[in-house]
């Protein structure tokens, strides 16, 4: 045994795991990274490897390993090759695993595991194997239909091999598909360190194997059917195509590699079809490795089909998985900041008070895949050495809250003094704006000096002017109250700006604008009320991007969230969330339909024509408003746009079924007719109680998938 499984063991008193009851050992990812990248590598064209950038990967899976007549696993791979490939990945911090199986090597597995003496002999010679050879794990790719009998013993199988591979400090993954995987329980897929899901060769599709789309798909059903936690899924992708017949079914004896396609061009590097043959070019594959960034990682078929150099694919993979995003190391309640709330939620967590972990990997300090006691003590120390540097600015009058914010230094506090601050009054500005930026160690943050009575920053007229208005990166608004402007606070190009615990009323227009390039932003806990008293149309609560007409602005405002918030008397929508926008989310909002006008086609506490939005666990009351027609909808401004969005936990109160202003259009839950979205446990209440949403007639679409 391993000195890291033994401190795991000695530990296990203290530590609250993450992964689910009966899951194996977390796998420790090669610190270059933080995500998987999973290539397999071919027993028939293993040579490549000696020229292989080994930097951009984290696991190589030798395909295949198969049993002879007797049992015995054999590879095409001489020994001491194998060895050979086994050190050089070691020198370069990379796991190589034996991959068991293939398609068309499968059929003689059942022979040597139909009872229970042949299974453990069997297994005793792979372990041996493994160990002959240094071999970190074993990824069992078994692809057999789920009529094969194997199924009736794969349960069994993977349980022996999960104790023999924690037992010798190996991991244990799996390669599968949809059509291989319908026999596979949740609790078997639980065993594995990994799941390597094979978004390819997808035979439905007559324009693509392997489309984006269809890698979504595969995902969420993972998740969704297999219960598999999103850090354990790996997308895998291909390095080949694959061509279609005359008929428009796939040609399976069609294989293109990638690189041939870049060999009869270069510029096919960034296409994703050459010849009649369908791939994942270099603008599809960096798609992909960013979505790959929500899960585990990435996983590849095969290596050696790659294209070298500048057109390589891994390169593409390693280049957009090394980009700085995503979620801020210790912000374990993801309101986009590390502070002492999140020391408060660790600590809560640990002394099992009730409280839940938004983002658990942003407080798992010591990458073992497990929040423990050390994690807190790590995480308190960071902290502190975070907010040692920290230059408190105490202003108390309209001159020094200007000075303070437009001159503002990356790990400034300006707290400002209770009291109303009329803006409008200082030089004719009516808006307090600012270019300065602050950094991922060191934000600025304007907030309350006393959060139990904010200072109140206020206009003289609805019809001009912002509030606030920032245009650098990492702001941290929090307990300030804004009133008596067109715009409450409007964000221009501010990645990772959180607005928290503000209250904004009293605006001609929308109280809140996320727009020209705004990313990576949260509205948090904020009242918002009383908008569009000038603009109806455009009296938004929050407004997320532009409309396309607005060609002045950046429209690709992405991974911005609102969480928390409550709406009342809002003129237009609630939520506004613009065309070109991707990842939204809504979350445990309440939405009071009061006041909501109709103007401008605002008809539904949320409109999105972005892409995939995730909305959740929020509460809508119509309270007998006729201009609402719909909970939620969907609008298709730009082709290609408003789709893939999920609507999960959601309570509507829509008091009829029916809307009052057409009484032959039904009251949806989701009005969005051309869309493809998810739902999943929604509820409604047309006005004779609470009733689960769960038949299509409560969504307007006939693409709605039910989660």
């Amino acid at each position: 045994m391993k000195i890291g499984r033994m401190l795991a063991l000695l530990t296990a008193a203290a530590v609250i795991p993450v992964l689910p009851a009966g899951t194996g050992a977390a796998e420790t990812v090669p610190e270059k990274q933080g995500k998987m990248v999973i290539g397999y590598l071919p027993e028939w064209n293993y040579q490549p490897y000696k020229s292989l950038d080994f930097s951009a990967l984290t696991h190589i899976n030798i395909a295949f390993f198969e049993p002879d007549s007797s049992g015995d696993l054999q590879c095409d791979i001489p020994d001491s090759e194998l060895k050979k490939l086994v050190d050089k990945a070691h020198d370069n911090g990379v796991k190589v695993y034996a991959a068991l199986g293939g398609g068309g090597n499968c059929n003689g597995f059942y022979d040597c595991l139909d009872t229970s003496a042949e299974m453990k002999s069997f297994d005793e010679g792979l372990m041996a194997l493994c160990e002959e050879f240094s071999l970190d794990g074993i990824d069992l790719d078994i692809e057999l239909g789920s009529g094969d009998r194997i199924w009736n013993i794969y349960g069994d199988w993977c349980s022996e091999l999960r104790g023999m591979c924690d037992s010798r400090d190996m991991g244990l993954s799996t390669a599968t598909a949809q059509w291989v995987a319908g026999k596979v329980s949740p609790e078997t897929f639980a065993l594995f360190d990994h799941v390597n899901v094979m978004a390819y060769d997808n035979d439905l599709d007559k324009s693509s194997h392997s489309t984006y789309e269809y890698a979504v798909e595969c995902l969420d059903w993972f998740a969704r059917e297999k219960k598999i936690p999103a850090e354990k899924l790996v997308l895998g992708v291909p390095f080949y195509g694959r061509g279609y017949d005359s008929s428009g079914a796939l040609d399976w004896g069609s294989y293109i590699p990638f690189a041939d396609a870049v060999k009869a061009s270069p510029d096919y590097y960034s296409l994703d079809s050459y010849n009649g043959a369908a791939y994942n070019g270099a603008v599809t594959m960096k798609k992909k490795a960013e979505l790959s960034k929500q899960y585990g990682g990435i996983m590849i078929w095969e290596l050696t089909l790659d294209a070298g150099g500048e057109y390589s694919l891994l390169k593409v993979i390693a280049d957009t998985l090394a980009e700085k995003s995503g979620p801020l190391m210790g912000d374990v309640n993801a309101d986009g900041i590390f502070d002492i709330s999140d020391a408060e939620d660790m600590q809560s967590f640990l002394l099992g008070c009730g409280t839940e972990l938004r983002d658990w990997r942003a407080g798992d300090f010591t990458g073992d895949g497990v929040i423990d006691t050390f994690d807190f003590v790590m995480m308190k120390k960071a902290l502190a050495d975070k907010n040692s540097g920290r230059n408190k600015v105490i202003v108390s009058d309209v001159e020094g809250l200007f000075a303070a914010v437009r001159n503002a230094k990356p790990g400034d506090d300006i707290l400002v003094s209770p009291g109303v601050y009329d803006l409008a009054a200082y030089q004719g500005a009516q808006k307090l704006d600012t270019e300065a930026e602050g950094t991922e160690e060191a934000h600025i943050a304007l907030k309350a000096l006393d959060p139990l009575d904010p200072p109140v920053l206020t206009g003289n007229t609805t019809e001009h002017g912002y509030v606030l208005h920032i245009k650098g990166d990492w702001w941290r608004i929090e307990n300030i109250v804004c009133t008596d402007f067109q715009k409450g606070i409007v964000l221009d190009h501010s990645d990772h700006t959180v607005i928290s615990g503000c209250e904004i009323y009293k605006t001609g227009a929308e109280a809140v604008a996320i727009r020209d390039g705004s990313s990576w932003c949260t509205v948090k806990d904020c009242n918002i009320h009383d908008t569009g008293l000038v603009s109806p149309g455009y009296g938004e609560g929050v407004y997320v991007g532009s409309a396309k007409s607005h060609t002045e602005f950046d429209h690709k405002c992405d991974h911005n969230r609102i969480i928390g918030c409550v709406f009342k008397n809002i003129a237009a929508e609630d939520i506004d969330i613009k065309e070109y926008t991707t990842d939204t989310e809504v979350g445990f909002c309440t939405f009071y339909g009061d006041g909501m006008t109709g103007e401008n086609y605002a008809g539904s506490f949320i409109d999105t024509k972005g892409n995939d939005c995730n909305i959740h666990d929020n509460t809508g009351y119509r309270n007998g408003n006729p201009k609402i027609v719909a909970a939620f909808e969907i609008h298709e401004q730009v082709e290609g746009w408003g789709y893939h969005h999920i609507f999960e936990n959601n309570t509507v109160y829509m008091d009829q079924p029916y809307g009052a202003e057409n009484t032959s259009r039904p009251m949806y839950v989701v009005d969005g007719w051309f869309s493809d979205f998810t739902v999943k446990n929604n509820r409604v209440d047309y006005g004779e109680g609470l009733i689960d949403a769960d038949k299509p007639e409560f969504y307007n679409s006939d693409k709605v998938t039910f989660g």
